[in-house]
C-alpha cells in the first residue's frame, strides 16, 4: 500500500480512538430534592430553584452520590464499555484498511493485466496475405525521412531489397553497384546502400544494409523484399488464419546487419 495512505489511515485510527478515550474528570454539579421527593442533578447553580438552595449538595465527581461499592462498579462498567467501544472502532478501521488493501491489489492486478495485453499487442504484427506472398508493414527511416511500406517476407533473399523509387524518396546513397542473381538464374542490376533504420513490429534494425533495384512490370502492392539480414535475427511464427506474425520477445541484443 502507498506509504502516505497507510500513514493517513494510522493517524486517523489514533485520532478516532482518541475521541472515545474520555478521561474520568468531570465538572462540579449539584443535587437537590423538590417537595415531591424527586431528586435532581444539575451542572449550573442557576438552575436550582431558590426554595431549594438551602439543601444543595455539591459533587465534584460523577458518582459522588453513590456508595463506594456502587461507584467502583459504575466506574468498572464505564471502563468496560469504553474498551468495547475502542475494540469495535479498531475492528472497523482494520476492516476498512483490509478493504483498501484489497482494492489496491485488485487495481495492481488490473494494471498488470493491461500492461501484459499491451505488450502482447506489440509482439504481433498484422500482415497482408496476397496469394502466396506475405506482405509485412515496415517503417523505413533515413536521415530524418520516414516512409511506411509493405515488403514481401522472403527467406530466399539474403538482404532486404527496396524498389528504386522508394530508395529515391528516402535519399539512400548507392555505395556499390553490380549484378545480383535472382531466382531462375537471371542477373539483374542492383545498387547497395545503407539506411538509418527500419522498424518491423517490436524490432528496430539500425544502419541496415539494403539492395536497391529498379522494378519494371505491372503495379504491385509492395515495395521490395524483407530479407534474411533481418529475419535471421528474430524468431516468429505466422498465423495464416488471423493474418498475423507473432514475434518472440527480443533478447535485448541489437539486430545484426
Amino acid at each position: 500500500m502507498n506509504k502516505i495512505l497507510k500513514y493517513l489511515l494510522i493517524s486517523f485510527t489514533v485520532f478516532f480512538c482518541w475521541q472515545f478515550w474520555i478521561p474520568i474528570s468531570y465538572s462540579e454539579f449539584y443535587k437537590y430534592t423538590d417537595d415531591r421527593g424527586r431528586v435532581f442533578y444539575v451542572d449550573d447553580l442557576g438552575k436550582v430553584p431558590e426554595a431549594y438552595l438551602d439543601q444543595i449538595k455539591v459533587y465534584r465527581e460523577k458518582y459522588d452520590n453513590l456508595s463506594e461499592q456502587e461507584r467502583s462498579q459504575a466506574l468498572q462498567r464505564e471502563r468496560e464499555q469504553m474498551q468495547r467501544q475502542e475494540q469495535e472502532n479498531l475492528l472497523r478501521m482494520n476492516e476498512h484498511l483490509q478493504e483498501v488493501e484489497a482494492a489496491e491489489e485488485a487495481e495492481k492486478r488490473k494494471g498488470a493485466a493491461s500492461s501484459k495485453k499491451k505488450i502482447m499487442e506489440t509482439m504481433q504484427t498484422r500482415v497482408i496475405m496476397d496469394g502466396n506472398r506475405i506482405l509485412v508493414p515496415v517503417t523505413l527511416v533515413n536521415n530524418g525521412l520516414e516512409l511506411d511500406v509493405n515488403l514481401v517476407l522472403d527467406t530466399g533473399a539474403s538482404k532486404t531489397v527496396l524498389h528504386r523509387h522508394v530508395a529515391d524518396q528516402l535519399n539512400i546513397i548507392a555505395l556499390q553497384k553490380g549484378l545480383a542473381q535472382v531466382a531462375g538464374g537471371q542477373h539483374i542490376y542492383v545498387e547497395s546502400g545503407q539506411i538509418s533504420s527500419f522498424k518491423v513490429g517490436p524490432f528496430n534494425m539500425k544502419n541496415a544494409s539494403v539492395l536497391m533495384m529498379a522494378y519494371e512490370g505491372p503495379a504491385v502492392n509492395y515495395s521490395g523484399l524483407l530479407g534474411m539480414n533481418f529475419l535471421r535475427n528474430v524468431q516468429y511464427t505466422i498465423d495464416y488464419q488471423n493474418e498475423l506474425i507473432r514475434w518472440q520477445p527480443p533478447d535485448g541484443a541489437s539486430l545484426k546487419n
